[in-house]
């Protein structure tokens, strides 16, 4: 028996020593493939690529900009500017005086220098405070108009908004062009010029015309106008 044990133990080792020969792998062992064995490439070309889209890029947006200033300038170019049309064309200019306003109404009060200048067919009534214009005022003569800066009105409209829809439509027109007032009422000629004094329920004036000078007092609502002629 012990026998036995001892020829299987030396079989055994000569098994082992035939299957390991020393400097050879086994066919077994997992060769190396090309594959396996080369390095990872690193892709040069990308950065390359990357810069290519971005020039691409930035080309585009320079073509958009100056495809859009193009199309701005064209647009100026044809672009039809409308000119604000005057509201009454002004024929030839026959006076223009310097001179000083003072005016009080419900909408403004004010007491400073201008210019009265005279038209054939309107009168246009310019006030200044500290170089700013304080009042703007174009009475037409041959249309039932009135405006004030850009705002337009009918004569009894403008009676309504700044002085009283009492008054007669040619009030305003009348007083600039220092003529009597509602018809010629209670007129009294003097030397040099007139003057009325109209009492009612309604308002109490006094009209005053001499050389150089417009006066207007309504002291039932409160209004005065006063235009005194200035030298040039």
């Amino acid at each position: 028996m012990r026998m036995l044990f001892i020829v299987a133990a030396v079989l055994f080792l000569a098994g082992c020593s035939a299957k390991i020969v020393p400097g050879k792998a086994s066919e077994k062992t997992i060769k190396a493939t090309p594959e396996m064995t080369q390095e990872p490439q690193v892709h040069e070309k990308r950065p390359v690529a990357l810069k290519k889209v971005a020039s691409e890029l930035t080309a585009t947006k320079h073509t958009q900009e100056h495809n859009a200033s193009q199309e701005t300038v064209a647009f100026k170019k044809n672009k039809v500017v409308k000119k604000r049309q005057t509201r009454f064309p002004r024929s030839e200019l026959i006076v223009s005086n310097p001179c000083k306003v003072t005016m009080k109404t419900r909408k403004f009060a004010f007491s400073d220098t201008g210019f009265m200048n005279v038209y054939n067919n309107l009168i246009n009534l310019q006030v200044f405070s500290m170089g700013k214009v304080v009042l703007d005022m174009t009475v037409s003569l041959n249309d039932d108009e009135i405006c004030v800066g850009s705002l337009c009105n009918t004569k009894h409209g403008f009676n309504q908004t700044f002085l009283t829809g009492l008054y007669p439509d040619t009030l305003v027109e009348n007083i600039l062009r220092s003529k009597p007032i509602m018809r010629g009422k209670n007129l009294k000629k003097m030397t040099k010029g007139f003057i009325q004094k109209i009492v009612t329920a309604k308002y109490s004036i006094k009209y005053k015309i001499w050389p150089g000078n417009i006066y207007f007092k309504d002291i039932k609502n409160r209004i005065i106008i006063k235009i005194r002629k200035l030298p040039k």
